[in-house]
């Protein structure tokens, strides 16, 4: 195990409720979400009836709500670029979905027509999120920093946010701060987290999200670590890989195995240790003439384990930028050898969720119930002193749309294998 200790530099800008004269837009029209049932949710249900105490009917309306958000999203950052602030759900009062704008007077009217209006609430912001995303790269730049330590934008509190290897840089650099002619930088500690590394235990074909592999060391012979399988990949040659977290691997001489049968090994081209973006895409094994893959990847090729079922199909991912602080999203691991779900609590380059996960359920998949994507992968966990699991248990997340953007390059991609 290695401690994970993360820092943060903040770019602070604020909320702030700011004039605003501008004429009213006109009404924006989304389809309604389509309806859910409990049965189909457990797990979210369960999550927020016991975490809020509110009814079924009212936690179907709060993921309902939650659908509506990711369309809502996708209009306004398209048709109001210069004003929209981001969005987030507030589950803690109310399960309201708050919209952050630059021109909060005008937006608000053209949101009369959107489902469930009456949980939907403006919120007058100083920054657009377009207006963040240039401060952000105008940091990056000062900064130097790479792509993996990319800022992240807070829309919650109007900012723009540095974390990990690159607040410490920061810190270490007066000099580049001081380039960056911002008063409003600072440089604070987030908790320390432990990676998650390395037990649902033994399913037969096709591979699937959940699932354990155990990570041998060729050079040794001898099993390494367990961690858990989190989604089936494909690239654009017609390669298949299955994805875990990076650091359940160390080198050239490991590779994975479940129910006795090779899966995949690693590949330098396509893994990374270092959270946020932890990582192994790992290329099926072939040994002599026989290709596991044509063993692993049989139809349907797209599935998880969700509470002990493996028919939870997953149809694509989100990505990073468009995942939002208090959506409801469900891990499974194969040490917990269950599904919990919980909520979208932080954003700091990975995703931070308020589910309890132990040693040996890294890799393991993260996904939304209601609408069947992906989200990401598990890296740490808080509780790794104890293994106990409580309401103030986290876990963070690798997001996958990071993942797979970050292999991707000279013309080759990678994507989810979400057909058959």
């Amino acid at each position: 195990m290695r401690l994970a200790t993360a820092f943060s530099l903040v770019v602070v800008t604020g909320l702030a409720a700011v004039p605003d004269t501008a004429l009213a837009a006109p009404a924006i029209r989304l389809a309604a979400p389509a309806k859910l049932q409990a049965a189909d949710v457990p797990g979210s249900v369960d999550y927020l009836t016991k975490k809020y105490g509110i009814s079924v009917d009212e936690a179907i309306r709060r993921l309902e709500l939650q659908q509506t958000a990711g369309a809502l999203q996708e209009v306004l950052a398209r048709d109001y670029a210069d004003t929209y602030a981001g969005a987030w759900i507030d589950q803690e009062n109310g399960g309201v979905l708050a919209v952050a704008s630059t021109a909060a007077g005008a937006l608000a009217p053209a949101l009369s027509a959107i489902p469930d209006r009456d949980h939907i609430r403006v919120v007058a912001a100083r920054h657009s999120l377009k207006e963040l995303e240039a401060k952000a790269a105008d940091v990056s730049a000062r900064l130097g920093l790479k792509p993996a330590q990319a800022p992240v934008i807070n829309a919650r509190e109007n900012r723009v946010e540095l974390y990990h290897e690159a607040a410490a840089a920061a810190r270490g650099s007066a000099d580049r701060l001081a380039a960056a002619a911002d008063p409003d930088v600072a440089v604070v500690d987030s908790p320390p987290m432990t990676n998650a590394a390395c037990e649902i235990t033994w399913c037969p074909t096709p591979m699937r999200g959940g699932v354990r592999l155990e990570f041998f060391d060729s050079k040794k012979r001898q099993l390494y670590k367990r961690c858990t399988n989190g989604f089936n990949v494909k690239d654009t040659n017609g390669w298949e890989y299955t994805l875990t977290a990076g650091h359940c691997l160390e080198g050239e001489e490991y590779f994975s195995k479940h129910t006795n049968a090779f899966v995949g090994h690693w590949d330098a081209d396509t893994y990374f240790a270092g959270y946020p973006i932890d990582a192994a895409l790992m290329p099926y094994v072939t040994i002599g003439s026989y290709e596991y893959v044509k063993y692993w990847a049989q139809k349907p090729r797209n599935m998880v384990i969700s509470r002990n079922t493996t028919q939870f199909r997953i149809t694509g991912w989100w990505q990073y930028k468009d995942i939002l602080n208090g959506w409801v999203a469900c891990a499974t691991g194969q040490t917990s050898n269950n599904t919990a779900c919980g909520e979208v609590v932080k954003k700091d380059g990975g995703i931070w969720m308020n589910i309890c996960r132990k040693l040996g359920d890294s890799g393991g998949p993260l996904f939304s119930e209601n609408d069947h994507k992906a989200y990401g992968i598990l890296s740490q966990i808080n509780n790794a002193d104890t293994g106990i699991c409580n309401e103030d248990s986290l876990s963070t997340y690798s997001p996958v749309s990071k993942i797979l953007d970050s292999f991707s390059y000279g013309g080759l991609t990678y994507s989810l294998h979400t057909t058959d």
